[in-house]
């Protein structure tokens, strides 16, 4: 199927620029390796909006490209799209919001197709559901860590 580069973010510095957003962990290794670019660990922590070093997130080594946290809410839990039991609460979610719309498929409420594939998250309270949100959101307004893959590549001339 190949990168969808439409989806892929970018982070312009002097010397480089740096590449988030990938899909896959192979879609950031093949980006990677074809733009003579180096796999990095990236955080967006402590309310910034721009990308800094971090590899507090463990990405490389789980082959994962996007992790959260939300700081100091252990009664939170985290499912991400290929988490176990995802599946469970994106069709109970999914039903729920039919009912509620008298039948109106509302697929593009968990499946929006301008969010990268892996980008679909379900937090859960103390084992109920609190949110289906992005690692925007995550980022923006629930004021949460997020480590992410990424590429970095010199700047062109």
């Amino acid at each position: 199927m190949g990168i969808n580069k439409e989806q892929l973010q970018d982070y312009k510095y002097d010397n480089y620029t740096i590449i988030t957003n990938f899909a896959t962990y192979d879609d950031a290794v093949a980006f990677a390796r074809d733009h003579n670019g180096e796999l990095i660990e990236i955080g967006f922590t402590d309310g910034h909006d721009a990308p800094m070093e971090n590899n507090s997130g463990n990405l490389k080594a789980t082959k994962r490209t996007f992790k959260i946290e939300l700081p100091g809410e252990s009664n939170y839990e985290i499912l991400y799209s290929d988490s176990e039991g995802f599946q469970e609460w994106a069709e109970q979610i999914l039903e729920d919001q039919k009912k509620l719309d008298d039948d109106t498929a509302p697929e593009d409420w968990i499946s929006d197709q301008n969010i990268a594939p892996g980008d679909r998250i379900i937090i859960l309270k103390d084992g109920k559901l609190n949110t289906v949100t992005t690692r925007e959101r995550i980022k923006y307004l629930m004021r949460g860590n997020v480590y992410e893959l990424a590429v970095k590549v010199p700047n062109g001339k």
